[in-house]
């Protein structure tokens, strides 16, 4: 397997390690607390508009956090979403001059030692929200940040509904070939353990790593020229 695949086949070990309880996007939030070695992690969708929503938080902080973001209009994940970029802070005076507001009350939540880090999720085009994470004290994350950044992106394609007949990943048709997605959704779960839901959610984030179709991916599981279980 390619660089991609081994990270999206710990991604879902992570994710099989938990008991299957709650959304698939608290477990898949949870499982990036664990990768990428942080305290907190929240997924936040349309961070800008008036649907904005988080949909998940590791602990209590996070979704503080997050909170905060929303309440004062600024805030570094407001500036990932918005540039499409990653963005750090470390609650410093440079952060001060760009988020006053948030700044300081980031530091009365968390204190001054500890690194936030703001990824967008990007499963296209478009930004479909952060992925927030905090580290205390402050310190790196368990990855570098192409893979950081590889990982929120899957995480958001794994997140969305599934692709219809003109979707970039692919589409699911005939009923033929909507049984070999069946299949190598069962192998993968045999594979790794994985609930139904959380399997999809993996074929589908790696044809998005791959810039393959959700049927090649399945095909190849099938074919067993890809198994998730090797790593």
């Amino acid at each position: 397997m390619s660089d991609k695949a081994i990270v999206l086949a710990r991604l879902a070990t992570v994710v099989a390690s938990n008991p299957v309880q709650g959304s698939l996007a608290a477990r898949l939030c949870v499982a990036c607390r664990t990768l990428l070695e942080v305290d907190g992690a929240a997924i936040t969708i349309d961070n800008l508009s008036p649907h904005r929503m988080t949909m998940c938080s590791t602990d209590d902080l996070s979704g503080r956090l997050e909170d905060l973001q929303e309440v004062l209009g600024e805030g570094p994940s407001q500036d990932a979403y918005r540039t499409g970029q990653p963005v750090t802070s470390i609650l410093d005076d440079e952060d001060e001059d760009r988020w006053p507001q948030f700044t300081i009350a980031a530091r009365d939540l968390l204190g001054r030692q500890v690194a936030l880090f703001c990824l967008p999720m990007r499963p296209g085009a478009d930004v479909l929200g952060v992925l927030t994470l905090y580290k205390r004290p402050q310190g790196e994350l368990g990855e570098d940040l192409e893979t950081a950044l590889f990982l929120s992106d899957a995480v958001a394609v794994a997140l969305l509904r599934e692709p219809t007949m003109d979707g970039e990943l692919g589409g699911v048709g005939p009923w033929k070939d909507r049984s070999v997605i069946h299949q190598a959704t069962g192998m993968v779960i045999a594979q790794l353990g994985l609930a139904p839901d959380d399997a999809m959610a993996l074929l589908k984030a790696h044809a998005f790593a791959q810039s393959a179709t959700l049927l090649e991916t399945a095909t190849a599981v099938v074919e067993r020229r890809l198994d998730f279980g090797r790593s």
